[in-house]
């Protein structure tokens, strides 16, 4: 038949769920825990390849209060996440065709949720060469992402997850918490 089919300018009904979380919860551990140790590694190494000289501050932000920085970190993700979806329900409302935006965001939120994980980790791994006495943060990094792997690949799957991103919010939480308070910061100096 011809013309039938959603007319033109309607809305596009898309599924809330269009990921199916079967493809993590089924995925063998052996695999996330992989998945976890590449991801820390690779974006945490290109951090450390780029940023290398900018890592120290951000590890004696994060060092002088660890569990304020976890909150901190936290707060990075939400902030993160919070913005992700509002762009998406707003470009969602004006029209913008749903299964483009859909992938769109999902990639947005994903790369963003690696590039704060990638921080996280080469500072938490930078700390912990320095306080391992290893000289060489790579070696930290390695040695973070190891840890975390395994937390993935011997924990339940939603405690193996809040691990990693645990780690990851250590790390970035002193910068972030900085970042937050620049402006108080700069009045006080004055």
């Amino acid at each position: 038949m011809v013309g039938a089919g959603t007319p033109v300018g309607a809305p596009v009904q898309l599924p809330l769920q269009t990921l199916d979380p079967a493809v993590v919860t089924e995925t063998p551990a052996t695999v996330r825990a992989m998945v976890a140790f590449l991801a820390s590694t690779f974006f945490g190494g290109f951090v450390l390849y780029r940023w290398g000289d900018r890592v120290s501050a951000a590890v004696e932000a994060s060092a002088s209060n660890l569990p304020l920085s976890a909150v901190y970190g936290v707060f990075a993700y939400g902030l993160l996440s919070f913005v992700v979806a509002y762009a998406y329900t707003q470009l969602a409302s004006l029209g913008v065709g749903l299964a483009a935006l859909t992938v769109a965001g999902g990639a947005v939120l994903g790369g963003g949720l690696l590039a704060l994980g990638g921080i996280g980790f080469a500072v938490a791994g930078s700390y912990l060469a320095d306080m391992a006495a290893l000289g060489d943060p790579w070696l930290g990094l390695v040695g973070v992402g190891l840890a975390a792997a395994v937390a993935v690949l011997v924990l339940p799957l939603l405690l193996g997850v809040a691990v990693w991103f645990g780690i990851a919010a250590v790390g970035i939480g002193g910068t972030v918490r900085q970042w937050v308070h620049a402006d108080a910061a700069e009045r006080q100096a004055q």
